[in-house]
């Protein structure tokens, strides 16, 4: 699993350099070229969509995004557990639902050329369904892990 947290680490990295890339190179054709390149906006903007609903996969896979846990604190062990169980299956049923219909929205957009750079939407509109897809696994995960060994209560663990 490492090599594959690694690959996650570098794609997101990889992402990141090409967006600040292609903003670089649009400041510079704007202010020091004759010619302004039309697709450098674009190019980032569709990079900036893949960081963050990769982004969010990524805090997902570390724990760090936010779950209130005041109530659920509170609870006995067991229930407590009980609870996070469920928190983690609704939450891949919402993004099963999510990754399904953004699956069928890029598909539907495949044959729509992006304004500047001419390539098909689906690009864009893949990010939602391919992001969602596997924070989906990650709550399956997530929820199987609660039930083999319980959530732990040092804190570190969440409930989504």
């Amino acid at each position: 699993m490492k090599w594959l947290h690694r690959a996650e680490d570098a794609f997101l990295l990889g992402l990141f350099l090409v967006a600040l890339g292609a903003l670089t190179a649009q400041l510079a054709s704007r202010y020091f070229l004759p010619y302004q390149f039309p697709w450098t906006e674009e190019l980032a903007r569709f990079l900036f969509l893949w960081l963050v609903f990769f982004g969010a996969a990524n805090a997902m896979r570390r724990g760090g995004l936010v779950a209130v846990t005041m109530l659920a604190d509170l609870l006995p062990d067991r229930l407590r557990d009980a609870v996070a169980i469920l928190m983690h299956l609704f939450g891949a049923l919402f993004l099963a639902v999510v990754a399904w219909t953004g699956l069928f929205l890029a598909i539907k957009v495949a044959k729509l050329p992006t304004i500047a750079m001419g390539i098909s939407s689906s690009f864009e509109y893949a990010a939602v369904p391919a992001a969602c897809a596997l924070m989906c696994v990650r709550s399956l995960r997530a929820a199987w892990q609660v039930y083999r060994h319980g959530l732990p209560r040092d804190g570190a663990a969440t409930l989504m």
